[in-house]
């Protein structure tokens, strides 16, 4: 029972805290977070690519190697 109430109170705080927000805070809000994550996104397909860029390299540096 203990558990619930405590569940409760930090759900009421919450809903208490966006009640209190403005739509162009929110907008602020969302903007921020979708930029970041755009940017994280970017980040992990970027190093993707440069790890499959290595990789061909490095193939290419062992035909060599083995055609000589």
């Amino acid at each position: 029972m203990n558990k619930n109430s405590e569940q409760l109170s930090y759900f009421g705080a919450f809903i208490t805290f966006l009640s209190g927000l403005s739509w162009s805070d929110l907008a602020s809000i969302f903007g921020i977070l979708f930029g970041l994550a755009t940017l994280l996104i970017g980040w992990y397909y970027k190093q993707k690519e440069y790890e499959l860029k290595k990789l061909a390299i490095e193939k290419e540096l062992v035909h060599e190697k083995d055609s000589n």
